[in-house]
């Protein structure tokens, strides 16, 4: 079925004019007009008058959906969306959800409390068709409505760090099989080839929910490394803690670097080197995606957002 997104995509005009032109409202200019008429026919596409009624009117509500498995996540987003939201005037109803069917289930509930709109966290909506939506760092259907970190990129750049400081050895830890983490898997690929540095895929693993036992079967293996790439700065609070188990020093024995640059990484012992992860700036574009949204305009898609480099104490230069 057709939606008013795909009228106006095809007309070339906005949400709003094509509202204005199916409820017979003037002020169009008849070359709009015309378009959204011929768009409209073509695709069958038929107004729902319950919906024209309601369509001027706002709850104020946004619903926001995170995982609850992601602790870094919660204390990294809730506060700064808190506050951008409370800037325009909205209220945050905040769901978790870590299924495709828990997050189906989730979207339901919240258009059924009337959100104006919804940002969902990370996880793949991509089978979900709704103009309502808005994906920071996430997989769905239309680049519009979402806002992407170029992980790839991350990991990159990492790796040219540590090889830089003379690291030729270099594990990594993954968080599983989603989307991010491919991509990560992918620039720390491209760093180690375009430097001439076999890739070792026994110093890749993926914590799959329990960073220390992959971590632990990284030492297990017995493959030397020097470096360690991760995606979490938990996941390097773990490894610091199990080298110094294993009696292993950072930064003089295995440097580290992460790919988020959160609260905790000033405060560990040695301080991490990051590359930093962008969470004000992906909020800040969804404040302006959310604007778009709630005045029936066409979001713009952007580019993939980097991050950079943050340096501390916990890479060691072995030039």
């Amino acid at each position: 079925m057709a939606t008013i997104t795909d009228v106006s995509l095809l007309a070339n005009v906005s949400k709003a004019t094509v509202s204005r032109v199916m409820s017979g409202s003037r002020g169009v200019k008849e070359e709009s007009r015309a378009a959204v008429l011929r768009a409209a026919e073509e695709l069958n596409y038929r107004p729902n008058a319950a919906a024209q009624n309601l369509a001027n009117q706002r709850s104020n509500y946004i619903g926001v959906i995170l995982s609850s498995t992601d602790a870094g996540q919660v204390s990294t987003y809730l506060p700064l969306l808190a506050k951008s939201l409370k800037a325009k005037g909205k209220h945050m109803l905040v769901q978790f959800a870590e299924t495709q069917q828990e997050q189906e289930r989730v979207i339901e509930d919240l258009n059924q409390r009337h959100c104006d709109a919804i940002i969902a966290l990370g996880g793949n909506i991509a089978h979900i068709n709704s103009d309502k939506i808005i994906s920071i760092d996430g997989d769905i259907a239309s680049n519009e409505q979402s806002i992407g970190y170029d992980y790839r990129f991350a990991a990159e750049s990492a790796c040219r760090f540590l090889s830089s400081k003379g690291h030729s050895s270099i594990a990594i830890v993954v968080d599983d099989e989603n989307a991010a983490s491919q991509q990560v898997l992918d620039g720390y690929k491209m760093c180690l080839q375009n430097s001439a540095i076999p890739v070792n895929r026994q110093l890749i693993v993926r914590a799959n929910g329990n960073s220390e036992q992959a971590i632990m079967a990284l030492l297990n293996s017995y493959h030397p490394f020097t470096a360690i790439v991760v995606m979490r700065d938990s996941q390097a609070a773990v490894a610091m803690n199990l080298f110094r188990h294993f009696n292993l020093a950072t930064p003089n024995e295995v440097s580290i670097v992460s790919l988020e640059d959160s609260h905790l990484a000033s405060q560990l012992n040695p301080p991490l080197t990051c590359i930093s992860y962008p969470s004000q700036q992906l909020v800040d574009i969804a404040m302006e995606q959310l604007d778009a949204c709630l005045e029936d305009k066409i979001m713009m898609s952007r580019p993939l957002v980097t991050g950079k480099l943050v340096t501390r104490e916990s890479v060691a230069n072995r030039s």
